[in-house]
This record gives C-alpha cells, structure tokens and sequence, in this order.
C-alpha cells in the first residue's frame, strides 16, 4: 500500500479510533503510523497553536509533567517524528505551542 492509501485509510480510522490504535489496525509500524496522523492533522489545519493547550497530565518520579491537549478535540499532540512530547512545566509547554506549532 502506498503512502497516500495509507494516509486515507488512517484518516478513515481516526473518526473511530485512538491515533495509537492505527499501528495494530493496519499492522504496521507504530511510529509511522503516528507520523501519519501528525500529517493528517497538519494537513487538516489541526497544526496551529490556537488548536492546542497545554494540560497537567500527572506527575513522573514525583514532578509535574506537562503536555500538549486540543483544545476543542480530544486527543494529545503527536510531533512530526511521531512522538507525544512530556514538558516539566506549564510553561516549557507553552513555549513550544508558541514557538512550534503553527
């Protein structure tokens, strides 16, 4: 399957389905499958910062861990290298929808 089959059957799949379900659903690689949903997302203007806030999502050996939410969307903020990204402070995540996601 080619790069732009996959990428519709993924898009297909999201209005049902979690962005880390999509590597097990097509079997294939997971991160790839994220990188996928990050274009999608982009491609949807879902990459801008208005779309997105920074959330207290638990703590991690004790201190505050921060990530990036939609706002109106459920679902966390996947980079292009496929990765959900962890900050140590309000602020350092807030900085990143400021300064990255445009």
């Amino acid at each position: 399957m080619n790069h732009a089959e996959l990428k519709a059957q993924i898009s297909d799949l999201l209005e049902d389905n979690h962005p880390n379900d999509m590597g097990h659903l097509l079997n294939i690689d997971h991160r790839e499958a994220l990188k996928i949903v990050h274009e999608i997302y982009r491609d949807g203007g879902l990459m801008k910062s208005q779309y997105w806030e920074a959330e207290h999502v638990g703590t991690h050996t004790g201190d505050d861990l921060w990530g990036i939410y939609g706002k109106d969307r459920a679902g966390e903020y996947i980079d292009a290298n496929g990765d959900y990204l962890g900050f140590d402070t309000e602020e350092e995540a807030n900085q990143y929808i400021k300064e990255t996601i445009r």
